[in-house]
């Protein structure tokens, strides 16, 4: 009798054991959140961080993510980072202070959900971005894998906020991560993520700020 073994069954998906999809990721600045990614944030991408609420350390997920590729475009061509209908009003200062320079983020506050899909889709397909940060509720999934597409052709990264009643939705996106609030952390429950299987990780939000000061 002939042993069968996975490595003869065509078409058969490994998991863990296949070659990352990304051709590359970006460490997010949290070791934990990291071996959790399998490196970091994946490149190019479309990220949906699902949270109902602000100001929770959601933002300073980003930064690794913003730093890391602003230092690369200062090799090539300057590229911007979009942001979408954010809920609040960004800060210079704040910006300064983690290392990301103001001029290279423009900020558009955008009314229609329709206007702000084809807007993120044209910035994202641009290649002029380095990254596009949006504020939206419901997506149906045709309009979602267009804006995959668009930030893998365009070599980017799309980061969609949405409520976490998206949850129970299927979504196309290459990582989905929902945030709760802890006390004196931030719970990510790792939905999906493209080769990797689903996890929670915890951590603190301030531990960016030393990653930011040890990467001056």
């Amino acid at each position: 009798m002939n042993t069968v073994t996975l490595a003869d069954i065509p078409l058969l998906w490994r998991a863990e054991s296949l070659a990352p999809v990304q051709s590359q990721c970006v460490s997010t600045g949290y070791q934990p959140l990291d071996r959790a990614l399998g490196g970091g944030w994946p490149l190019p991408s479309l990220i949906e961080l699902l949270c109902d609420d602000h100001g929770i350390g959601e933002l300073r997920l980003l930064v690794g993510l913003l730093r890391t590729a602003q230092g690369a475009s200062a090799l090539t061509a300057p590229k911007i980072v979009l942001w979408l209908s954010p809920p609040f009003e960004l800060h210079a200062i704040a910006l300064t202070q983690y290392g990301l320079a103001p001029n290279d983020h423009w900020v558009c506050s955008i009314s229609q959900p329709a206007d702000l899909q084809w807007a993120m889709t044209q910035a994202l397909r641009s290649g002029a971005c380095l990254a596009v940060i949006a504020w939206t509720r419901h997506l149906k999934p045709a309009a979602l894998r267009t804006l995959k597409l668009a930030a893998m052709t365009g070599r980017s990264v799309g980061v969609l906020f949405r409520p976490t009643s998206e949850t129970r939705l299927a979504s196309p996106a290459t990582l989905r991560i929902a945030l709760r609030p802890q006390v004196d952390e931030l719970e990510l429950a790792i939905l999906k993520m493209q080769g990797r299987r689903p996890s929670i990780v915890r951590i603190a939000p301030s531990d960016v700020d030393r990653v930011t000061r040890e990467a001056r």
